[in-house]
């Protein structure tokens, strides 16, 4: 697989990129400024709005003059004509040593996102610093605790059917996956699946392709692509070392777009890593699948 840079954004993170059939374009936000983005690779044409917030992800919404936003104070609509923000809901109300991080939704409308001490990744940070795992259910209000005193949870996609929803851990470097039950949501506790310790380091974000293959982005230049019954296929070299997210999109569903970071680069470091920080792109050989958009 052959990637190639396609935003060249230099991000300290760039975050979630989710592709929209309808427009042809490509979602992304910048995690430290809270900017989105709408990119269009036909066309290399790129819009942009301001939340002026940490933001953890940037989702399309059916009404396709919005855009869903989790950012540090809660989950929001923003308004692509006016970059008006509104308001839905905060399940950890107001707590501002806390923010939001990687953030989806499911086949219902249900909204998945967790909280993460905003020291993380900092010399400041300790691991009795805490966050949680919310479900926001249909209703955009009601928020249900499924799993408390986390340190980081990165990206959630489910397989084919919706019977699994897969996290990942990123401080304990595990994947784990729910039971699911697409009427109620996830079922008991989590098991861990992949161990990543010792292997392929730290994992970020994760995507599915319609075969069920997870495709894990790690933070050591590599991804690690993994089968169903969660057996490692192959690990795929990329172009710079701090890889945090991806997702499938074009006409076809097989271009992976890949946003990556540039965190506490120096220029030195920049210069080493050209596109650190932008978003690439390669071509897969299998078809990949679409996140949920926000109903």
């Amino acid at each position: 697989m052959k990637f190639e840079l396609v935003i060249d954004s230099g991000c300290g993170i760039a975050e979630t990129p989710i592709w929209d059939d309808r427009s042809q374009t490509l979602l992304w936000n910048d995690l430290f400024t809270g900017d989105v983005y709408e990119f269009n690779p036909a066309t290399k044409e790129q819009k942009m709005w301001k939340t002026n917030a940490l933001i953890g992800s940037c989702i399309p919404c059916e009404d396709p003059n919005k855009i869903f936003v989790m950012i540090e104070t809660g989950a929001y609509l923003l308004d692509k004509t006016t970059g008006e923000l509104e308001f839905l809901v905060d399940p950890e109300n107001g707590n501002e040593k806390n923010r939001y991080n990687d953030t989806r939704i499911d086949a219902k409308g249900r909204i998945f996102t967790s909280s993460v001490a905003k020291t993380y990744g900092t010399d400041d940070y300790t691991p009795d610093q805490l966050g949680a795992f919310y479900m926001i259910d249909t209703d955009h209000k009601t928020v249900k605790l499924v799993k408390d005193g986390i340190n980081q949870y990165n990206c959630i996609v489910w397989n084919k059917d919706n019977t699994k929803m897969f996290v990942v851990d990123t401080y304990n470097e595990t994947l784990l996956c729910w039971n699911y039950d697409l009427e109620t949501g996830p079922v008991g506790e989590p098991e861990i699946v992949i161990n990543f310790k010792g292997a392929q380091g730290m994992p970020d974000g994760v995507s599915i392709d319609e075969e069920d293959n997870l495709y894990v982005c790690h933070w050591s230049q590599q991804i690690s692509v993994w089968n169903k019954d969660f057996e490692l296929v192959k690990t795929i070299d990329f172009p710079v070392p701090q890889i945090a997210c991806g997702g499938f999109g074009g006409a076809d569903l097989k271009d992976f777009y890949v946003a990556s970071a540039a965190y506490c680069y120096t220029e030195e470091d920049k210069k080493n890593n050209p596109g650190a920080g932008g978003t690439f792109v390669a071509k897969n050989d299998i078809k990949g699948r679409m996140d949920y958009f926000f109903k």
